[in-house]
């Protein structure tokens, strides 16, 4: 009796200890654990504090997250839009000029005079819509360039835990997971879609510049193209990390059951072991989640600005087209399409790449918790 005492009351010593240990480390964590993402978040001079959004979750204020969001996505919604204003003015001037000298053109003058100003006209858009192409073009390779930077650094704190909560074996997968994710994904946009976005650019404007559509068909070829590079990336990449999180945490799993049965079989105190080490495990799956869960909400701001802006130039351009169409030569309301189509598809590569993070975060948050819920 006196040595089940005695053991007792040195285990609740060891455990005093650590706990004093684990709270040494929890502040040591929050200012390593998250450097590189908020180094990022802070080059790129968005206002938000990841540590901060963690530690909210953790402590179950998520109203508090919400808002937070809430708010910084109101700013960057007014601000992204006062930026387009002067840009819509430009090309509905320039888009109703054209169809007037064009009309003009052809009910006093001769045809090879209606002709001169219809290409003269027409150089002049194709120069306004290049200069949107190319701010376009930009916005989304910068875009590219901080999701990956957000990326490396996030999957690094996310690793970290997925550590404490499912086994090294799962962390370590996750994270050369995310890091095939990255390289595959700024090879896939910078090397493949892009270029072919602006191949299909070029080929929409000349295809229009005469009355005959030449390039109707490789115009199309190259959208389908796209598209289907686009649904093969997400659905292989998201297979494979399917395969991986439905196989990886039940090993972890089976290895940590084997040490908690060890535990629970120690007469007197096992019981009391095996409880400590799921309240730590829960209390893992907490923070884990919450950095998971901040991690998609940032990620979520920081595409908030791109598309707005990309769908604000979309938006404009297809207005133009609407309220020109009746007055206008068809040529020049089909070139403006080119501005249109390349825009949705940078879109739908941006939407492709941020669902990708998020289902795979979402993924790999419901399968590592096999521990908490076996335990």
């Amino acid at each position: 009796m006196k040595q089940r005492i005695f053991l007792l009351t040195l285990l609740f010593l060891l455990i005093l200890t650590r706990t004093n240990d684990i709270s040494a480390k929890e502040t040591k964590l929050n200012e390593d654990m998250f450097t590189n993402v908020e180094n990022t978040l802070k080059d790129k001079e968005i206002d938000l504090s990841y540590t901060q959004l963690v530690k909210q979750l953790i402590h179950g204020n998520v109203k508090g997250v919400l808002h937070t969001i809430k708010a910084k996505m109101k700013e960057v919604f007014l601000n992204r839009m006062l930026i387009q204003k002067d840009l819509i003015r430009e090309i509905l001037l320039i888009a109703f000029t054209a169809a007037i000298f064009k009309n003009l053109s052809d009910s006093f003058f001769q045809q090879s005079t209606a002709n001169s100003a219809f290409y003269i006209t027409y150089v002049i858009l194709c120069g306004v819509m290049v200069h949107s192409f190319f701010y376009l073009n930009k916005t989304v390779t910068q875009l590219v360039t901080l999701m990956t930077d957000y990326m490396k650094g996030m999957i690094m704190a996310y690793s970290l835990a997925v550590v404490s909560t499912s086994g090294i074996t799962t962390s370590t997968t996750v994270y050369e997971f995310y890091l095939l994710l990255i390289y595959a994904m700024t090879t896939l946009t910078n090397v493949v879609l892009l270029p072919m976005i602006k191949i299909l650019f070029v080929l929409k404007i000349i295809n229009h510049i005469s009355k005959e559509e030449h390039f109707s068909r490789l115009c199309k070829t190259l959208e389908g193209v796209i598209k289907f590079l686009l649904k093969g990336f997400l659905s292989v990449l998201l297979g494979v990390q399917l395969i991986q999180s439905m196989i990886l945490p039940a090993v972890d799993s089976m290895k940590n059951t084997v040490l908690q049965k060890g535990m629970n079989a120690i007469p007197g105190i096992g019981s009391g072991l095996n409880s400590a080490m799921t309240m730590v495990i829960g209390s893992a799956v907490v923070i884990k989640n919450s950095i998971g869960a901040v991690g998609i909400l940032v990620l979520i701001v920081i595409i908030v600005p791109p598309v707005i802006e990309i769908t604000a130039v979309v938006l404009t351009y297809l207005l133009a087209g609407i309220m020109i169409q009746p007055i206008s030569d068809k040529r020049i309301t089909g070139a403006m399409d080119a501005v249109i189509q390349s825009g949705k598809l940078m879109l739908s590569m941006i939407f492709t790449m941020a669902l990708l993070f998020i289902l795979s975060v979402a993924l790999i948050a419901f399968s590592t918790n096999v521990n908490y819920y076996a335990g």
